[in-house]
């Protein structure tokens, strides 16, 4: 278990993301961010009350606790613009309930990712300038998911008064306002004595797999054990609140890992190999998949090969193999019959995304006639390759609405999904590269980097 962050001494320093300027904050402007005033409602709040049906919890005061996904986290940033369209977000305006959303200013904290062509191969941007911070300092958010948070972070990690990595600032960001919260999500839930608390968290703890190219990153399943009960059983025991609880996605599935195919057909475009000989130069077969540092590697063995060198082939932490990618899946699985035993046990309700986001990964699905996949820039994916566009969220936000209606006995209405697509800027034939599938930017990847492991 890890400590709680201390209160550090202030410093004429700057605070940022390593290599992310886009995310720097001065410590003078984490100062003037402690003294401003916000306006005491939250733009993108949902802001009606009541609780569910007759027989169905109260809805009265809800909380969302987790990471990135429920933070409303799009396209590498957490930024106002998007916030409102993630899941919790939209559940809540479905179901005609408050949830406060800690609101960052543009160009969002790290700056956002933007596309500036579908190519191929795509071209994606970051967008200038710094955040000056909550657009709502004074406003205490009911929405507590913090971007990059572990399971372990979410029951330990409360913010300090001078933040002193990228994790600190976001973690500051979303739980240190109103001035002088010191919590971390789970004690801050608990403090804020919620009717209804949805809960999805351990995404990042199998998501480390991908960054680091081996399975053995992954957090321990005995400690992802222990760390859930702990969790669960301390909000039932402290709260009245009814839990509603998400299990985890097969993280190899997102766009963020490329396959080898594709970067095998690119290599041999590039170079003039077969895909065959691209395959031996590399050491990597068709089946694997390729994380940013892989692509990194690629990069230089190109240019190896154009030079008439013998390449580097990829290291064991450039991709994962068909047997890692057996034993993450094994260990999402053993993750998620832990989760599953534990909403049992404190009487929750579980919300099965793994299945769900399977059946996209596997069929796809067809909206507004065009057929939307989990591939890069296929339509449900973001600029990071692990964090949905609208729609995906829209779709995932469904998933939520329709186990709570069948569970609890709630009417809660569906989102429009084809409205939803069709005013999502990355979603449709517009923005999708022709030709040959696509990988992912190296930028674009590395971004997703700092966010799966930003310590």
């Amino acid at each position: 278990m890890t400590q709680k962050r201390r209160f550090l001494p202030p410093q004429q320093a700057k605070i940022g993301l390593v290599g992310d300027p886009g995310f720097a904050l001065t410590a003078c402007a984490c100062l003037l961010l402690l003294l401003m005033i916000g306006c005491g409602i939250a733009k993108g709040s949902n802001n009606s009350g009541g609780g569910g049906a007759t027989g169905t919890p109260s809805f009265a005061t809800p909380v969302a606790i987790g990471d990135s996904l429920s933070a409303g986290f799009q396209n590498g940033s957490l930024l106002d613009s998007q916030q409102p369209h993630g899941w919790a977000s939209l559940v809540a305006a479905q179901a005609n309930f408050n949830l406060t959303l800690p609101l960052i200013a543009p160009p969002g904290a790290p700056a956002v990712l933007q596309l500036v062509s579908v190519g191929p191969p795509p071209v994606i941007q970051q967008a200038s300038g710094i955040t000056s911070g909550r657009d709502n300092p004074s406003v205490q958010p009911t929405d507590l998911a913090v971007p990059g948070h572990l399971l372990n972070d979410l029951i330990n990690d409360a913010p300090s008064l001078v933040p002193t990595s990228g994790e600190d600032i976001i973690t500051d960001l979303v739980l240190g306002f109103p001035v002088g919260n010191d919590k971390s999500q789970m004690n801050e839930a608990i403090q804020l004595n919620p009717t209804v608390l949805f809960v999805w968290i351990g995404n990042n703890d199998a998501l480390q797999a991908d960054e680091s190219g081996t399975p053995t990153s992954m957090t321990p399943v005995a400690t992802f054990t222990q760390e859930f009960q702990q969790l669960l059983s301390t909000l039932h025991a402290q709260t009245k609140a009814s839990l509603i609880v998400a299990n985890i996605p097969d993280v190899t599935v997102v766009p963020y890992l490329t396959p080898a195919a594709t970067i095998l057909a690119q290599v041999a475009a590039e170079t003039g190999l077969t895909a065959t000989q691209a395959a031996s130069a590399l050491g990597i077969q068709d089946g694997d998949l390729i994380n940013a540092t892989g692509q990194s590697q690629v990069q230089s063995a190109v240019t190896a090969i154009k030079q008439g060198q013998t390449p580097t082939p990829l290291t064991d932490a450039g991709f994962l193999d068909a047997a890692e990618i057996a034993a993450i899946q094994s260990t999402v699985t053993q993750y998620n019959n832990v989760i599953a035993q534990q909403v049992s046990a404190v009487g929750g309700v579980l919300v099965d995304i793994h299945t769900f986001i399977g059946n996209l990964a596997q069929n796809g699905i067809t909206i507004n006639n065009y057929q939307a996949t989990v591939t890069f820039l296929g339509g449900l994916f973001g600029l990071d390759g692990i964090h949905p566009t609208d729609t995906g969220y829209a779709l995932i936000a469904n998933e939520f609405i329709d186990t709570m209606n069948t569970s609890l006995k709630t009417t809660f209405p569906d989102l429009n999904i084809s409205a939803i697509a069709a005013a999502d800027p990355l979603f449709g034939p517009d923005i999708k590269p022709t030709g040959a599938a696509v990988s992912i930017p190296l930028s674009a990847a590395r971004r997703a980097d700092r966010i799966i492991a930003p310590r």
